[in-house]
């Protein structure tokens, strides 16, 4: 008896009988595997998603190094003000009142990390989500109540951390794939949307440009008479650069800020960097990758610079930590949300 045959095959048959060919079948007897004790079989990890050409999943989180000893003001502006969560990885630094905090708002993290001397700051801002008017009217009270307020409108409300980065917020729906794992999501915060950072010059804005489309195979469009580079992925988040003032990048290597994003497929995005000679190792973090053997093992790797493919010319110093979602035996990531 002939094994059950898919449509194209059987299409095929009928085909060649009306042309009074006669097919030739071979009938293969599957081979029967009987598992044993030492066979570890393992369910890869699917993820779907809309047909993108970007390489860019998620923007994961933004790390920002904060000054020592203020964990107080810290959590007054992120949890109290703001309405993020605490994220129960990092809860004995909370209690210790020292080192690194995470707060999750959604799909997305803000990782701040305790420096040596002053807080860092963003030549930029950091737009978020609010889930309703009425949580941002009350975001905005205490925001006023508190000191961080800066200006509002009838859609959108800017405020200031402690040590002076600016956060727009608007209203906005979250990642509809999921939330972070370490905490319950907020019932305020919806997600980060964008992260907006300065350039010096409309050359390096097209460098920029360059510099996603190659090594990430981002969409990109321009706003704003040409001087806004918007850089999409996901559902509703993005990266925007504009032309503006760079005044806070006096920093050693490895010790800014840097953002996270998980890629669809990190081998092809390490190939694109290594050609670049763009491929770094921050000894500040224990997982580290040389080689694309250990990016894949780590499941990440770091790019300092962005640079112009055109020539290599180094344009703008933002430390990108490249995640994959999936581990070398296809199973999903522990960090990945989704």
């Amino acid at each position: 008896m002939w094994r059950t045959l898919n449509a194209t095959t059987c299409l095929l048959i009928i085909l060649l009988s009306l042309s009074g060919v006669r097919p030739f079948i071979i009938s293969v007897q599957p081979t029967k595997i009987t598992p044993s004790s030492s066979m570890r079989f393992v369910r890869p990890f699917v993820r779907s998603y809309p047909l993108f050409s970007t390489q860019i999943d998620l923007l994961d989180h933004l790390n920002i190094n904060h000054a020592p000893d203020t964990h107080p003001s810290l959590l007054s502006f992120y949890r109290d003000t703001l309405g993020f969560t605490l994220d129960e990885r990092k809860l004995g630094n909370v209690e210790a009142g020292k080192g690194t905090v995470w707060v999750n708002a959604g799909a997305n993290q803000l990782h701040l990390s305790e420096g040596k001397e002053a807080a860092q700051l963003v030549d930029g801002k950091v737009r978020l989500h609010v889930f309703s008017e009425e949580k941002l009217r009350v975001i905005e009270s205490k925001a006023k109540e508190k000191g961080f307020f800066s200006s509002s409108t009838e859609t959108m409300l800017t405020v200031k951390c402690p040590y002076g980065n600016v956060f727009e917020l608007f209203v906005g729906p979250a990642d509809p794939r999921g939330s972070q794992p370490g905490s319950e999501p907020s019932d305020t915060v919806a997600g980060m949307s964008e992260i907006e950072l300065h350039v010096a010059s409309p050359e390096d804005l097209a460098g920029v440009e360059r510099f996603y489309r190659t090594v990430f195979s981002c969409e990109t469009r321009r706003e704003g008479e040409e001087e806004a580079l918007v850089v999409p992925f996901g559902p509703s988040q993005s990266l925007r650069f504009t032309l503006g003032p760079i005044e806070n990048d006096d920093y050693e290597d490895g010790t800014g800020p840097h953002v996270s994003l998980y890629v669809r497929s990190l081998p092809s995005v390490w190939e694109e960097a290594e050609r670049l000679g763009l491929v770094y190792v921050n000894p500040r973090f224990k997982r580290k990758a040389h080689t694309l053997e250990e990016a894949k093992s780590q499941c990440m790797f770091r790019v300092l610079w962005i640079v112009d493919p055109e020539d290599g010319r180094r344009i703008m110093r933002l430390e990108h930590e490249i995640r994959s979602m999936v581990k070398v035996d296809g199973t999903k990531y522990k960090s990945f949300p989704f």
